[in-house]
């Protein structure tokens, strides 16, 4: 019996110990760089209030509901009956429509101005202030707050500027340096390498040159524009005579064309920008079908997707299908297109980004052109390319004016339809289309 009651007591201290040991270790991974929503996430887990998956299922009035969309919708039905006035008491309501009778009053013996720009001093007390976690900011807040207020005006004409020489160019590092430490929490002797690494920010320098690049890409593919005359004519500028001089600040267009040198950049054909030739009150905008996408990639198996698209495609069964999918690798950019009868492929530089590759909506609707079949539905795994179809402000990549010009010639006289599907989940048309390109 004593040895029974030592063994127990043994067991209790090691279960006690290893529960310990395991409280220790799951709780020392939250520091003060943890984001708020990690934390919340932990103590629910701690609380036993933790859910891994979402609602299921739920039964209401007797029916079962299955598909999320109409889960949320129950739900919101039921909230919005039980907040209600109607189940409020007599004597609130009473007192509820005297009380929303009265006017309020706006009027503030504070004398303090609204609306004033801040200083600098001020802007750096409040991004002092605001550094304290206990209230639910973390880094990425602050490093919001940072970028937008602060950084954004470090950018402004920086493409200008950046001509200047370096010793008053890094007048603006301690700027940069301790809004970083702000942010981070860092200490004075932090070096500024791990501010750069913690806070993902490259340095002025590196941003600038970022800066200057984006606006020559942006400038040739606007000849229209003013700045274009003057950047890309060589004449303009005698840039021997003035090589020697040691305060000679090189024109952009020659600072440009030495960092690509230095970059090693292979830059191709630039799209110009266009403008459309419709008005944006005669758009015709097509019909475009994300009910596939309503259901999350991670919980939902591959056999459920199919059977969707099963259901859907026996909804349209009168609509001739057309798959589009687009790839990109180290080596290789394409798109492709697959119908019935046709399987049509085309290579894009390799500069190109995955996001251009998939907008071989282009070539299915040249496609369609030629098609005499008056009902067609496009299947694309591409959920950017078909929610920049449907917005209204589609008009700034010159892909989508052709898309979006075309549709409006063919919306005329054919019932064209979109409809998003997953990848990579067994469809064969969509298959068909990865392999093509």
């Amino acid at each position: 019996m004593i040895a029974l009651n030592k063994a127990r007591a043994r067991a209790r201290k090691i279960h006690r110990q290893r529960k310990r040991e395991s409280w220790i270790k799951y709780v020392s991974n939250i520091t003060c760089s943890t984001s708020s929503k990690e934390v919340w996430k932990k103590i629910r887990k701690l609380s036993g209030k933790y859910s891994v998956s979402p609602v299921s299922m739920l039964v209401c009035n007797g029916v079962s509901i299955n598909t999320i969309p109409e889960i949320a919708n129950t739900l919101a039905k039921t909230f919005t009956k039980m907040s209600s006035c109607d189940n409020y008491t007599p004597t609130f309501q009473a007192l509820k429509r005297r009380e929303e009778r009265m006017k309020l009053n706006f009027s503030s013996s504070n004398e303090e101005g609204y609306n004033s720009p801040l200083t600098l001093l001020e802007l750096r007390v409040a991004l002092h202030h605001s550094a304290n976690t206990r209230w639910g900011a973390d880094r990425t807040s602050l490093l919001r707050l940072y970028r937008a207020l602060i950084r954004s005006k470090l950018d402004y004409g920086s493409v200008v500027y950046s001509s200047a020489c370096k010793s008053l160019l890094k007048i603006w590092d301690p700027v940069h340096h301790q809004g970083l430490r702000l942010c981070l929490g860092a200490f004075r002797t932090s070096t500024v390498e791990s501010l750069y690494a913690e806070a993902y920010e490259p340095p002025l320098d590196l941003r600038r040159k970022y800066l200057c690049l984006n606006y020559f890409m942006k400038i040739q593919s606007m000849k229209t524009n003013t700045a274009y005359s003057y950047l890309f004519n060589f004449s303009l500028y005698d840039f021997k005579s003035h090589r020697s001089s040691l305060t000679y600040s090189q024109p952009f267009h020659f600072r440009i064309r030495d960092l690509i040198n230095d970059l090693n950049l292979n830059i191709g054909r630039i799209a110009l920008c266009k403008i459309s030739e419709m008005p944006p009150w005669k758009v015709i905008y097509p019909k475009v079908d994300f009910t596939l996408s309503c259901y999350s990639k991670a919980c939902t198996p591959v056999s459920t997707y199919r059977t969707l698209y099963l259901e859907h495609r026996e909804l349209f069964s009168d609509y001739e299908p057309i798959f589009t999918d687009g790839s990109k690798s180290e080596s290789h950019v394409g798109s492709a297109v697959v119908s019935l009868t046709t399987v049509i492929t085309d290579a894009l530089p390799i500069s190109v980004s995955i996001y251009t590759a998939e907008l071989a909506l282009r070539i299915a609707i040249e496609h369609i052109s030629l098609s005499r079949c008056k009902k067609l539905i496009i299947y694309t795994d591409s959920l950017s390319a078909l929610q920049s179809i449907v917005s209204l402000h589609s008009s700034s990549h010159p892909i989508l004016v052709d898309i979006t010009y075309a549709l409006a010639n063919h919306l005329k006289k054919k019932d064209i339809r979109f409809c998003w599907i997953p990848g990579h989940a067994g469809i064969t048309g969509n298959e068909l289309a990865d392999t093509a390109a």
